[in-house]
């Protein structure tokens, strides 16, 4: 095992996440003017900074490779050690037991948003709560361009090849795609927390609830319920983060103008740059209208809406057709995107929405996003897996080469997907049994698992943060853990198991 390199993963989550504590100093110190709180916040992010830099010290240096099973190792760690430090604002300062403030902020980091933290907890413990959220979904997303296709293999198959985008373990090449997600993510909260602040909320509402949707944490913070503005903005945002980041890349960084450079010739560059941009955003929309995934995304979103329109219309339950039609929209993409974000009380759901909610939220968006769930690619290579396995039954002799818009899909990618839905529903049942176990009823624990699995914090009518809350001590911890293998997903899991060799002594015989 090269702890070498467990220790530079471990340093640049560290550094990340010292920076995080800008936003509670920030709110403490301007709106708050508490010294105290701001001092306790600087020490914490200051003790990480120093950490961080000597775990990066201590690791490897740059174009080395990362190894699969030490890259597997890092992701699993990561969690639990930024976990410590996260739970210390719940604990210290009372509101939540170590086991219950552990347990939030792994849901936060894992954007899961379970939000056991009670209603009434103070304003600065909401921002603590977006912050962990928002810095859990980065990371995932700098995991999803750097280690994570070395350890699943499954990720990106349309845009890494028709986009021109490689995957490499050299650390000179993860630092730059880490960049460039990073960017685009700034990008996205920048155009979210405008989209917040048209619809009239203050800054930090609009802050925390861009931070919130993008990283599709969601929880029980939605402020201004009753205005419609700020419904289609949190909408807005959470089909944003439904999105392949990495499609995001290209489209932004095409349309980006080039650098000033003042001179003679200043109008004819300005002039040229129109005309690329006219150019490549017509190519821009080319490239989403061809791209599968994204199509198959909004036609789902739209059909399943029309599905709860005439669910509602049938049994008369609206008969506001602008309200019907808002609720329907924000519910399915709230529970698509994994966010999990309600607007009004769910104790009465209808067991119709119960099985819709549940199906959108093991879908999932697209493979490059920071959605949870099956993911909707995975999904239309199993469709196209039995379509052609049908047609082989009929035709024996017929070649079939399962394709995603005009790219053949590679067998290895095919039969790792296969494993990953079989390792995906045992580990569901798995899960559930344990939890069974602890005291939970069945259909509570099978909501739970789905819940921890797919990130998506709550299933209305089925599993709500009341049922986390009435675990043991085991429960909550074995939640935990199926929130950071939901995350990682489950082979990551297995290839770090498998990455470590017990020596065994030499035989006798």
């Amino acid at each position: 095992m090269n702890f070498k390199m467990i220790l530079r993963i471990q340093s640049q989550a560290l550094l990340t996440f010292s920076a995080m504590h800008l936003l509670p100093i920030s709110y403490a110190l301007i709106e708050l003017e508490a010294l105290d709180t701001t001092i306790f916040f600087a020490a914490v992010g200051m003790f990480l900074l120093i950490a961080g830099i000597i775990f990066s010290r201590l690791g490897v240096g740059r174009f080395q490779k990362a190894p699969l099973a030490a890259s597997a190792t890092a992701i699993l760690i990561m969690y639990p050690l930024l976990a410590i430090f996260g739970c210390l604002p719940f604990m210290l300062t009372g509101w939540l037991l170590p086991v219950d403030a552990l347990l939030e902020t792994v849901s936060d980091l894992t954007s899961a948003g379970l939000s056991i933290l009670p209603s009434d907890a103070p304003y600065l413990l909401r921002i603590w709560q977006s912050a962990l959220m928002w810095l859990g979904s980065l990371l995932f997303l700098i995991m999803l361009v750097t280690v994570l296709p070395e350890v699943s293999g499954c990720f990106g198959i349309t845009l890494s090849l028709q986009g021109g985008h490689g995957f490499s373990a050299v650390i000179g090449q993860m630092n730059l795609m880490s960049m460039r997600v990073m960017k685009v993510y700034a990008t996205l909260t920048a155009i979210s927390f405008a989209a917040f602040k048209l619809s009239g909320l203050n800054h930090w509402d609009s802050l925390l609830m861009a931070m919130r949707c993008i990283s599709t944490g969601g929880g029980d913070f939605f402020p201004a319920r009753t205005n419609f503005y700020v419904e289609y903005a949190a909408i807005f945002s959470m089909l944003l983060a439904c999105g392949n980041f990495l499609l995001y890349h290209r489209i932004i960084y095409t349309l980006l103008p080039p650098p000033l450079e003042f001179g003679l010739n200043y109008f004819t560059k300005l002039k040229q740059y129109f005309l690329r941009f006219r150019r490549t955003f017509v190519g821009n929309v080319k490239l989403i209208l061809a791209n599968e995934e994204v199509k198959i995304l909004y036609a789902t979103v739209f059909i399943s809406m029309l599905i709860l329109l005439f669910r509602v219309f049938w049994q008369e339950i609206y008969f506001d057709g602008n309200e019907a039609f808002r609720e329907s929209l924000f519910y399915i993409v709230s529970f698509v995107s994994t966010t999990g974000i309600t607007l009004d009380d769910t104790s009465a759901v209808h067991d119709f929405d119960k099985f819709f909610i549940f199906l959108m939220a093991m879908t999932g968006g697209c493979i490059g996003s920071v959605t949870g769930g099956f993911k909707i690619i995975r999904l239309i290579i199993l469709i196209k897996i039995t379509a052609a396995e049908i047609k082989k039954t009929i035709h024996p002799c017929m070649m079939t080469v399962i394709k995603v818009g005009d790219m053949p899909v590679p067998m290895r990618t095919v039969g790792r997907i296969l494993g990953f839905f079989f390792l995906a529903v045992v580990t569901m049942f798995i899960c559930a049994g344990v939890l069974s176990f602890t005291g939970a009823q069945f259909s509570e624990a099978v909501s739970m698992s789905v819940v921890c699995l797919t990130n998506v914090g709550i299933l209305p009518g089925l599993c709500d943060a009341d049922n986390f809350r009435n675990l043991s001590a085991f429960g909550k911890i074995f939640c935990m853990l199926i929130l950071i293998v939901g995350r990682l997903e489950i082979f990551a899991l297995l290839i770090a198991v498998a990455g470590i060799k017990f020596r065994r002594k030499k035989s006798n015989w």
